[in-house]
Parts: C-alpha cells; structure tokens; sequence
C-alpha cells in the first residue's frame, strides 16, 4: 500500500517514525512552503501578550513522535523562539548559543532562538499558537511564533515548527523585517550533548521575507540513518490534460545518505495497473539531490470530463534496495480531461502606479501602447497606491506589490519572473503570450445606473466551452477613465522631464493636470467569492454573480467601464491566474460574439461587438 503525499513549493524531508534507535540530524534548505501550510491560520493560542521569558503550559504532540530516538508527547513553548521537550524545562532563556551546549535549555528545538517577546506593538497582535493539519498518518503539528518583537533591534518575526506525524521536523520562517538580532536555528537532545544547527548560528540575522509562502525560508531536519528513501516532490502535470497521450514528468528527491544510481519509476492511474520504468544509469547525489524524471510510458486518455487520479513512486533502488522510509514515497495529484475547445481569449493588464511616483508614466505609455495593438481583447486597469486615487483594492496586498510602476498580466507567473508583479518591459510580450492560451470559458457583462442613488448594479456570466475544474470565481471591479484633478493627488511626479525624445519630455515634473487613465474606483473583492461557480463544469454550463456599488459623487459615470473575469483560486503564488476578462461601459452589455464563441485555436485576431 502506497501512502499519499502532497508536496508542492517546499521540498519536504520527512522521516518514518522507528523504534527508539540512535539518531542524529541533518538538513537542508528550501524555498516556500506547501499549500495545505498558511501561517495565518486561527489556532490555539498558547502564549499571549504580555509573555516574556516564559514557558507555555505542557503542549500535547497529537500523534506518536520522537526526538533523537526518544518518544516525546509534551512540549513547552518558549516566547524567545524555541520550544523543549523537557519534563521541567526551568527558566525560558533569552541567550542564545551555538549547539550543542550542555548548558541548555536543552532537549529542544529552536526556531529562532534570541531575545523575543510576545508583547504589544504597533502591528499585528502578538502570539505564539498552535495546530495539526492533514489526515492520518500524515499530520502535521504547528507552532507558530506569530509577528513577535526582538527585545533589541526592531521590526518583527513571524516562525514556526513543524513537526510531521511521518517523522522529522522543519522549522519555517514566514515572514517579517527584523534587524539588530543574532540567533540560533536547529536542535540538540537531551544533554546537550548532540546538535545540529543552522549554518551562521548563533549569529543568523533574519530574513527579509515577505507575506507570500513563496519565499518562506524552510530548514527541514531529517533523520541521518536512512540509507535509501526516494520521495516523488512533483508532476508536471498541472490539473488540466487533453485526450491523447500525456506524459508523466516530475521531480524526486533522494533523501537517503546514498548515492542513487538506478531506481523503478511507477505510476498509476485511478488505481489501475502499475506502469513500471526502469531507471539506470544516473547519480543522484544523497541528503537532498533532485532528479528530473520522465517516465517512458506515455498516460493516453481517452476523452475528456473525467477527473483522473494519479499516483507516482519510485521503488527498487540501486537495484535491489527497498525504500526504508516509505511514508513519503508517494506523490498523489488529481487532474481534469478536457476536448481542448478554446473560448475567445482576452487577456488582464493591472498596472500598479502611482501619482508620485516617477517612472509611471512611462509605465503609462507602455500600458497604452499595448491597449492600441490589441484593442478591446486588453483589458488594462490602474491600481493606484499613495495619492488621492487610491482605494482599499486588496490586489496589491495579496500580490506582494512593492515596486511601480509594475504590473500584472493575467496574474500569470511568468518564466524568470518570482511572482506576479513585474517590470513593464515585458509586459507586450507576456500580453501576446496569454492571446495565444488557452480558456475554457467566455465572459459577458451587464450593468445598470441609477443617477438618483448612484447605485450600480452588475452581473457578471460565464459559458464553458470545455470542461474546467477546481476553484474558479468571478471577480468585478469599476474603472474610470480620464480622471483629471489637481494638487499633490492628481499632479503627477516626472522623471522623463529631461529625457529627451520621450514623450513625456519637457511636460513639466510634475506634470500638472495630468490624464489618469484606466482608474480603478472599486472592487467586489481581490480574489472572488468562493462556491459561486460549480465545478467541475461541462461544455454548456453557465454560471452568474451579480454585484452592487455605489459611485462616489466625484466620479464621472460617463467616463465609467465595467470590469468582469473568472480567475483561478489558490493559495500561492501563481494559483490566481485569470481563466478570461471582458469589459463594457456603464449601462451596456458585452458578450461574446457568435463566431468567436468556441474555436480550438490560439489565434489573436481583433474584434468589437457590442450587444445592448
């Protein structure tokens, strides 16, 4: 029987719980954490502001665990970044060391061992809470130091423990700015006599990391005993597939302590027959090494509107050696066939800008280049930070915005780019390659107003061409253009003053009276509303949201544009990508036009239809 593992961004070194046998620890470091860990989860909270240099009472592991051997059912928590398994732990110590010491505190594992507090603060409340996600027997225990404060230097620290039913531990830092600290990361046993620490320990200074999983800091502990144990981290897959033959590709990861030099590739689809590869010839190194597999038996699916299931492991290594830690042998993900029937593609521009901020209207003219290439098929939209067109949009928090100008097509991640947010000299290329992809929908819009009240009514409606699955949801936001104003608000910052040949040059820095275009007004919400659309949904399927806003009276109705998508959900980066968009005027409706309902190509052919 093959136990099911999700892996995704973080590379997982989990170790299968043993009999009480001599252990040391190794580890390594990775990048982003998995979609089922969000740090930001309400759980028990066990300290709570003021708790300084003190311990938690006993904390209860929820499964079978232990540490360096030794079965372990209780913890304590300290506020100062650790927490220890021992029976009377004494004084929470805020003096960080290297490891191991036999001074202690011993018996523990530090996440971010110095002088912490959970104490009141200018920013979020501080805490430290704990929870368990997963499902037997793959849980998974948190700790969570949430946006504590260094007793010196300043700014804040938000880590967390994971401690994994399968075995092993992780430690995640999640997210936070602080400076002037010097601490330790890693674990020792009981006497201090054995540990591993985190190079640079006891003087690591933290990262700057942002709010995003993507960039969290993982150093994941793993038990250094096991000889042999292949884990499969991830198919290329996606969760869409085509009827025809599909390939199986991923990455595994060698977390034995020996070199794998050959191995069986397995899969399965929906619990059917193993189709077995054999692999030989390679090396992959220990402790950690990635291997890029293909297998050489293609899937072939037969139609589309069935959700697949499949499963992936490795077996057999170096030939006649049995994986030692089978608890995270297996990679499991679930996919959707489709008939490749296209609707007619438009493609999002999010432009992030601002009124003081120099180099926008530059990004101004690249926006506007690009909505003169392809016409109405663009969809561009300002989102304004630090002036007086900015609104409570929630794009850029949930995006990670932190450069502008800088923008977003499609809320793709494109290739060399860390998330979604990027520079404008890749916006036109990026725009032509979401024309040319593909979308199992169409969109139409419709709106109404009432000058009396100024209420706006909108709905927004999706048609499937082809099967889609997973969380998909529709997101409507209000635009106006030409927004024209005066002061420091609407004056618009210019760096291109003196750069000759532009053609901002000479237009005064800052340019009074300057046209803001593309304004986003208001929004229903950054991501959508979950369970409005059913999913999986068939060709033919519909769905509709309707929304209601209201038009401060500074805004010109006339110059008003309606803005309906259905983008993906998920909780990384680059699981919110918008499936399709469309645009109308206030008070009209905009639908897809007959002809270019459903075609299974990628063509970026303009048009303009209008239906009132």
């Amino acid at each position: 029987m093959h136990l099911v593992l999700r892996i995704s961004f973080a590379l997982l070194f989990l170790s299968l719980c043993q009999p009480a046998l001599a252990q040391y620890y190794e580890y390594g470091e990775s990048t982003g954490t998995d979609p089922d860990f969000d740090y930001t989860t309400i759980g028990t909270t066990v300290l709570s502001i003021t708790s300084d240099d003190v311990y938690s009472d006993p904390q209860t592991i929820p499964f079978p665990w232990q540490h360096y051997g030794q079965a372990k059912t209780t913890y304590y928590v300290s506020d100062n970044g650790y927490i220890t398994f021992a029976s009377s732990p004494g004084a929470s110590d805020p003096n960080n060391t290297a490891l191991p010491n036999a001074s202690g505190p011993n018996d523990a594992i530090y996440a971010f061992w110095d002088d912490l507090g959970v104490v009141a603060g200018t920013g979020s409340p501080d805490k430290v809470e704990t929870w368990t996600y997963g499902e037997a027997p793959l849980r998974v225990h948190v700790i969570q130091w949430f946006s504590v404060t260094p007793g010196s230097g300043s700014g804040f620290v938000y880590a967390a423990i994971r401690l994994y039913e399968c075995g092993d531990f992780d430690v995640v830092l999640n997210y936070g700015n602080a400076t002037g600290m010097t601490a330790t990361i890693g674990t020792e046993n009981a006497t201090g006599s054995t540990g591993t620490q985190v190079s640079g320990s006891p003087n690591l200074s933290y990262p700057a990391i942002g709010s995003a999983g993507d960039d969290d800091v993982v150093y994941t502990f793993y038990w250094s005993a096991i000889q042999y144990d292949l884990s499969v981290t991830g198919l290329d897959l996606g969760d869409l597939v085509t009827p025809g033959d599909n390939e199986i590709s991923g990455t595994l990861a060698n977390l034995g302590n020996e070199t794998v030099t050959g191995f069986e590739l397995v899969y399965q689809v929906d619990g059917g027959p193993s189709q077995i590869d054999t692999i030989s010839g390679v090396s992959i190194p220990p402790s950690g090494g990635i291997y890029n597999f293909t297998h050489s038996t293609l899937w072939n699916v037969p139609t589309g509107g069935v959700e697949h299931e499949i499963v992936v492991w490795a077996q057999a290594i170096n030939v006649s050696f049995s994986d030692q830690r089978p608890c995270n042998d297996t990679y499991t993900t679930s996919v959707l066939s489709a008939n490749d029937i296209w609707g007619f593609k438009r493609v999002l521009l999010e432009v992030f800008t601002g009124a003081w901020c120099g180099w926008c209207p530059d990004g101004d003219i690249v926006r506007s280049q690009i909505v003169n290439d392809f016409g109405q098929r663009v969809v561009a939209v300002d989102i304004h930070d630090g002036d007086a067109m900015e609104i409570a949009d929630g794009i850029r928090t949930t995006f990670g915005v932190s450069a502008y100008p800088s923008g977003m097509v499609d809320r793709v991640v494109f290739s060399g780019e860390p998330d979604e947010p990027h520079s404008r000299g890749s916006w036109s290329q990026n725009v032509h390659q979401q024309l040319s992809s593909y979308t199992p929908l169409n969109v139409g819009v419709t709106s109404s107003f009432n000058p009396g009240t100024r209420q706006v009514d909108v709905t927004v409606d999706a048609s499937f061409t082809d099967f889609a699955g997973g969380d998909i949801r529709f997101v409507c936001m209000v635009m106006e253009d030409n927004v024209v104003g005066s002061g420091t608000g609407y004056d618009q910052t210019n760096y291109l003053n003196t750069t000759a040949g532009h053609p901002y040059f000479g237009a005064g820095d800052p340019i009074l009276g300057y046209n803001h275009r593309y304004v986003l007004r208001d929004i229903s919400s950054a991501v959508g509303n979950p369970a409005v659309i059913s999913t999986p949904a068939a060709p033919g399927d519909t769905a509709m949201e309707t929304f209601v806003f209201t038009l401060p009276p500074d805004v010109d109705e006339n110059q008003v544009t309606v803005i309906g998508m259905v983008a993906k959900y998920g909780d990384q980066v680059g699981q919110k990508s918008v499936a399709n968009v469309i645009s109308a005027p206030l008070g009209e409706t905009r639908e897809v036009p007959l002809f270019a309902s459903s075609f299974n190509s990628g063509s970026t052919n303009d048009w303009t239809s209008t239906t009132e």
